[in-house]
């Protein structure tokens, strides 16, 4: 037993634990049913970036996108990538949505890069099976100065 008062009186301990998971109800609640909640996924499509040899390799998931719905722009040391993917009703009359998770509208990232680029002739992007890649060279010339610092 505390010798602290509790801010819930003399209850048991499960009571408290009840009370709590009822709270964390009601913020579930309320949020659920908010618009932005499941759109947020898809406003910010997942993106790794990794650094090879050559460059860097950017792979962005955009699952069922066409081709032509993504658009990428290459600004000094940013790489700018945008689309949007529309929401197509099918007008049959048998189907009704049960539930729908998916979520539908545009996006735009904007990735920055450790060096700049002048050209974009080098950059190389493919898209298959909903993942969008892109090869971004090193610039040429470009040589890494670094030195160690000595901790005192």
């Amino acid at each position: 037993m505390s010798i602290f008062p509790s801010l819930f009186g003399h209850h048991k301990p499960e009571a408290v634990t009840s009370l709590r998971s009822r709270l964390d109800n009601v913020f579930d609640d309320f949020f659920k049913d908010w618009p932005e909640a499941g759109a947020a996924k898809w406003l910010r499509p997942a993106v790794d970036v990794a650094e090879t040899k050559e460059g860097l390799e950017i792979k962005v998931d955009l699952p069922d996108m066409n081709r032509e719905d993504i658009q990428l722009e290459l600004h000094g040391d940013q790489l700018l990538i945008q689309g949007q993917r529309e929401f197509k009703k099918e007008q049959k009359e048998d189907k009704g949505y049960h539930l729908m998770e998916r979520s539908y509208g545009s996006f735009r990232r904007v990735i920055p890069l450790p060096f700049s680029l002048s050209d974009n002739s080098d950059v190389k992007a493919s898209y298959e099976k909903g993942v969008l890649t892109v090869m971004l060279p090193k610039p040429v010339g470009e040589q890494v100065n670094s030195k160690r610092i000595e901790i005192k």
